[in-house]
């Protein structure tokens, strides 16, 4: 039996709505709520739908922003078509035209390759057949250059990827391509920056090793060198390493200037004021050079200064070659007018002293053979008086007369004739080098043989006055280019003292006893061979002393 109020019971009004056909039955009202719960998923996948759009244009935005600033352009390529279904404003730009011109010129892999430079195609072709066999990520590109229609190159790196695709259409392909010609230009211009910067670098060394220029850096706080160039420790005759080493303190560092600019380089080092200064060095072969040193400091780093030194030997021999020939100038201006003025007397006591010699021989003077003795002297000193005023007249004497081409040869051998006899009779054994070829000379012949004469006695008599058992003089012809020869006379004498090097070509200098020379022999030479364009050195050898006359050669 019910009970009253039960709810399982059909209500009068529920039974009259079933009758009535109106009332919703209960499988009615299920599917309505499963409807209204399906347009509700609906609703919200529509939303979600919606929202993911959203996101996907906001990154596709972005994405084309990102690839327009990369210039990153991009394509879609279809095999079976043989042409682009879809090409990017970037795409076309990069190669310098419109989407519908680019549509329009690319119909095809050839007329896609014919933009691509000569160079590059064949390496672009062979990347576009390998793209067909490569997996969908592969990640290999290719690089290569373009000509666009107005003629300006770009470089392109492209990479090509295989799109899935439904059955019966493409196969196709993503290409992705940036333009990489900026990035080109500017490392071409950094490569040629650092090309120029290079040969720059290059140049300076080469030009401070012409200019005997080498550089260090000097550490006050150490004490030391904090580097010192290749240029700077050959200056000294060493290796760059090995001058670091050995030369570590300034105490070992000092050792190399000469001893008698020790003191007035350490006086240098301690001024403030001095920057540059001028002294020898002693190299490690123990040769005396002549260099000037130069000191920058480093007004942001004062505990360090930067140090030039060049080697000024040479420019020091030139100045004292142009000192000396500035001297012979000056002495061949006054020499024919001293000659001049001191024949003048001289002939006068030659004639008197003739005079009385020759009355004393016809017995018309009674002179005693003691005050004959010293006519006699009179004369004899006369005449050498009078061959020392006709060497100043030839030192003097402006070389008026027109030069002329010679061959060496022959005034080689014209000096070796003459004084091969006196040699011989000397027992001394002279050795002359044959002459093979011609080596023409511009000049006078006769004043180089009269430089040659004067070479070979100087030799002839430092070699009966030196002692020495090997009597041999030497003379040699070397030519070490086409426009120099060189003419030398050796000998196996005492040698030239050392303090005599450097002014053997002065005038009126000699090493002669008071008597024996006068001091002009070379001195006269030396304007001779300086005329010719040439250059004397005087040098000692083992064997005893050399002089050489350097002279330029012309052609025959």
């Amino acid at each position: 039996m019910l009970q009253q109020g039960d709810s399982s019971l059909p209500t009068n009004e529920e039974k009259a709505d079933e009758n009535n056909g109106s009332p919703q039955s209960p499988h009615a009202r299920k599917s309505a709520r499963e409807l209204i719960a399906i347009i509700d998923q609906q609703d919200r996948q529509l939303s979600n739908l919606h929202t993911h759009i959203h996101k996907t244009n906001v990154i596709r935005s972005s994405l084309e922003q990102a690839a327009d600033i990369a210039d990153l352009g991009h394509a879609i390529w279809d095999d079976q078509l043989d042409r682009d279904i879809y090409v990017s404003d970037v795409m076309a730009k990069i190669h310098g035209m419109d989407v519908a011109t680019y549509l329009e010129k690319i119909s095809s892999l050839e007329a896609y390759a014919l933009l691509v430079v000569e160079e590059d195609r064949e390496a672009y072709l062979a990347y576009e057949s390998q793209v067909e066999h490569q997996s969908a990520h592969s990640d290999s590109f290719v690089e290569y250059r373009v000509r666009i229609p107005n003629g300006q190159i770009r470089h392109l790196k492209q990479q090509t990827r295989l799109l899935p695709t439904e059955e019966g259409i493409g196969p196709q392909y993503l290409i992705v391509m940036q333009d990489l010609t900026k990035a080109r230009q500017a490392e071409e211009g950094l490569r040629k920056g650092q090309e120029a910067l290079s040969n720059s670098v290059a140049l300076l060394r080469l030009s401070a090793k012409i200019a005997n220029i080498g550089h260090a850096i000097w550490n006050y706080d150490l004490n030391t060198y904090s580097e010192v160039s290749e240029e700077w420790a050959g200056i000294f005759g060493y290796e760059q390493s090995e001058f670091l080493n050995k030369f570590a303190t300034f105490e070992a560092d000092l050792e190399l200037v000469d001893p008698a600019d020790r003191q007035r380089y350490l006086d240098y080092y301690n001024s403030e004021e001095d920057l540059d200064i001028e002294y020898k060095i002693v190299r490690r072969d123990g040769e005396i050079r002549h260099v000037y040193q130069l000191y920058h400091y480093d007004g942001a780093n004062p505990s360090q200064a930067f140090v030039t030194l060049q080697d000024i030997t040479e420019r020091k021999r030139t100045e004292a070659n142009l000192i000396q020939s500035s001297k012979m100038i000056t002495l061949g201006e006054m020499a024919a007018g001293m000659a001049h003025e001191l024949n003048q007397p001289l002939n006068a006591i030659n004639i008197a002293a003739e005079n009385i010699s020759q009355q004393a021989a016809r017995g018309r003077a009674d002179v005693p053979d003691h005050i004959l003795k010293k006519i006699d002297r009179i004369k004899e000193q006369v005449f050498r008086a009078s061959s020392i005023t006709d060497q100043m007249r030839i030192f003097g004497r402006e070389a008026k007369e027109k030069s002329y081409a010679f061959d060496l040869k022959d005034a080689v051998n014209n000096v070796v004739e003459l004084m091969e006899p006196q040699l011989k009779l000397d027992e001394i054994k002279i050795s002359v080098e044959p002459l093979a070829n011609q080596i023409m000379i511009w000049g006078h012949q006769i004043r180089l043989e009269q430089v040659l004469l004067n070479l070979v006695a100087n030799a002839n008599f430092a070699i009966k006055s030196g002692g020495k058992i090997q009597k041999m003089l030497s003379i040699a012809v070397s030519q070490e280019s086409e426009s120099w020869v060189t003419l030398s006379v050796s000998d196996t004498g005492a040698g030239i003292p050392e303090g005599a090097l450097k002014r053997i070509f002065e005038p009126f200098y000699t090493t002669k006893d008071v008597g024996v020379g006068t001091g002009l022999g070379l001195s006269v030479s030396f304007g001779i061979v300086h005329d010719m364009g040439g250059n004397m050195i005087a040098e000692n050898t083992a064997q005893g002393a050399r002089i050489s006359v350097e002279l330029p050669i012309i052609k025959a």
